[in-house]
C-alpha cells in the first residue's frame, strides 16, 4: 500500500484524482479493526490489506469469452466496461463514470462523498475505481432499467456506479453481478444513488458470482425530502462476501425499506450490513433480512438504526432472522439501535433458528419427500420478502437458489 499514491499520480490522475486522494486519506486514517467483537470473531469475513492490494493493483487481463448476458438486460458490462446500451426509456441517460466526470458539475456533486460513512474498504473502492457507470433520470421521468454485470473470476479491480434520479422520478433499476469463469479475484463495487425530492427508486440487486471470488459491495442513497428508497437485494454466490447497504436520510419524510436474502453454503463466508442514518424530520426505516446458512458456512447479519438529534417524530425498525440447516455451519446476528432523541419510535429483533422436524413430518406425511420439504420450507422462509418487490425475476432466481442450485446458468432467464 505504501506505493499507492505513486500508482494515484500515474494510472489515475484523471479529473477525479483530487476525490480519489481524498478518499485515500480517509482509507489511511480509519483503523483496522483489530479487536474482538465476540469469541466467534474467526467465523468473520476477513478481507486483509494484502487482498486489497490485489484489489487496487491488479490489471484487466482478460475478457469473458463470449458471455450469454440477460435478454432484458438494457445495459451490458463485462469486466466492469461498459459494453452496449440498447432501448433506454427517454429521459435516461449512461456514460461511463471515466468520462461523465470530467464535467466539473458531475464531479462535485457526485464525487465528492468520501466524507460519508466509516468503512476503510468503501473509501478505498472510491480512490481505486477504473470503471463504472453514470445513470441520470430526469425529472418526472418514469424508467425501468437492467444492468447484469459479467466479469471473469480471475480479475480483480474497484468498479463505481452513481444513479442520479431527478425530482419526481420514479426508477425501477435491476443489477445483476455474475462471473464468466473461476478464479480467486477480489472484486470490489459502489453503487450510490442520489435522490431529488419527491423522487421513488426500487433497486433489485443480484450477486451469484464464483464461489472462490471475493466480493466487497457497498450501496448507499442519500435521500432528500419526501423520498422512497426500496432495496431486494440478495446475495449468493461469491466465497468472501461483505455486503454494506445504508440510507441517508437528509431529508424530511424520507422514506428507506430494505429485504434481503442471504445464502451461504460450502465454505462461504457472507457479512451482511444494512443500516440506517436518519437525520430528516419524521423519516421512516424498516429493514428487514433473511439468511439461509448450509454446509460448513458462516453468515452474519449486522444492522444500525441510527436516529440523530434532529430526527423527530422519525421510526426506525431492523429485523434479522437466519435459517440454519447443518450442525457445522455458523449464524450470528448483531442489531443495534442508536437513539438520540426522544421523540422518536425505534425497535430491532433477531432470530436464529433451524427448520422445525414438526413442520417436515407434516409435509412427508402428505407424500412430500424430505429434501423438497426442506426446500418448501426454505423458500417459505426467504421468498415473502422477496415478493413485495413484485419482481418476476427476483422470485425466479428465489425459486433456483431454494431448491439449491449453486450456480446459475446465465443467459437462460
Amino acid at each position: 500500500m505504501e506505493t499507492y499514491p505513486e500508482t494515484l499520480k500515474t494510472r489515475l490522475n484523471d479529473e477525479a484524482f483530487e476525490y480519489r486522494r481524498d478518499s485515500f486519506l480517509s482509507f489511511l486514517k480509519t483503523p483496522v479493526r483489530n479487536f474482538k467483537e465476540s469469541p466467534t470473531v474467526s467465523e468473520y469475513v476477513e478481507v486483509n490489506d494484502r487482498d486489497l492490494e490485489r484489489m487496487i493493483y491488479d490489471e484487466f487481463r482478460h475478457s469473458p469469452d463470449n458471455p450469454i448476458f440477460l435478454k432484458e438486460a438494457n445495459i451490458k458490462v463485462m469486466n466492469g466496461k461498459l459494453e452496449s446500451v440498447e432501448n433506454l426509456p427517454d429521459g435516461v441517460e449512461v456514460r461511463e463514470l471515466v468520462e461523465a466526470a470530467k464535467d466539473p458539475e458531475i464531479r462535485s456533486k457526485f464525487l465528492d462523498n468520501s466524507h460519508i460513512g466509516d468503512d476503510r474498504m468503501e473509501f478505498l473502492i472510491n480512490s481505486a475505481w477504473q470503471r463504472g457507470l453514470f445513470v441520470r433520470v430526469g425529472e418526472s421521468v418514469k424508467a425501468s432499467i437492467t444492468v447484469h454485470n459479467v466479469s471473469n473470476g480471475s480479475d480483480s479491480f474497484a468498479y463505481k456506479t452513481v444513479v442520479s434520479c431527478g425530482g419526481e422520478s420514479n426508477l425501477n433499476y435491476t443489477e445483476v453481478n455474475e462471473s464468466a469463469s473461476e478464479g480467486d479475484a477480489v472484486q470490489g463495487k459502489n453503487i450510490y444513488f442520489f435522490q431529488d425530492e419527491y423522487s421513488k427508486v426500487q433497486f433489485n440487486y443480484v450477486q451469484d458470482k464464483s464461489v472462490s471470488v471475493t466480493d466487497l459491495s457497498f450501496v448507499k442513497s442519500y435521500q432528500s425530502r419526501f423520498t422512497e428508497f426500496q432495496i431486494f437485494h440478495i446475495n449468493h454466490g461469491g466465497g468472501r462476501v461483505i455486503f454494506g447497504n445504508e440510507s441517508q436520510q437528509m431529508g424530511e419524510s424520507s422514506d428507506y425499506r430494505v429485504y434481503g436474502v442471504s445464502f451461504s453454503d460450502g465454505k462461504q463466508k457472507i457479512d451482511i450490513r444494512d443500516s440506517s442514518f436518519q437525520a430528516g424530520k419524521s423519516s421512516t426505516a424498516d429493514i428487514h433480512v433473511r439468511g439461509v446458512v448450509k454446509g460448513a458456512s458462516s453468515t452474519i447479519h449486522r444492522g444500525n438504526i441510527d436516529l440523530e438529534f434532529e430526527a423527530v417524530n422519525a421510526t426506525g425498525f431492523y429485523d434479522s432472522r437466519i435459517l440454519l440447516l447443518s450442525k457445522e455451519g455458523y449464524a450470528n446476528s448483531k442489531p443495534g439501535l442508536m437513539i438520540k432523541n426522544s421523540n422518536t419510535k425505534s425497535k430491532h429483533g433477531s432470530s436464529i433458528s433451524n427448520v422445525s422436524e414438526d413442520e417436515i413430518m407434516y409435509l412427508r406425511a402428505r407424500g412430500i419427500d424430505e429434501n423438497t420439504a426442506r426446500s418448501m420450507i426454505t423458500e417459505g422462509f426467504v421468498s415473502y420478502v422477496i415478493e413485495k418487490s413484485k419482481s418476476e425475476f427476483m422470485n425466479q432466481r428465489i425459486r433456483r437458489y431454494t431448491e439449491g442450485t449453486t450456480l446459475v446458468t446465465m443467459g437462460t432467464d
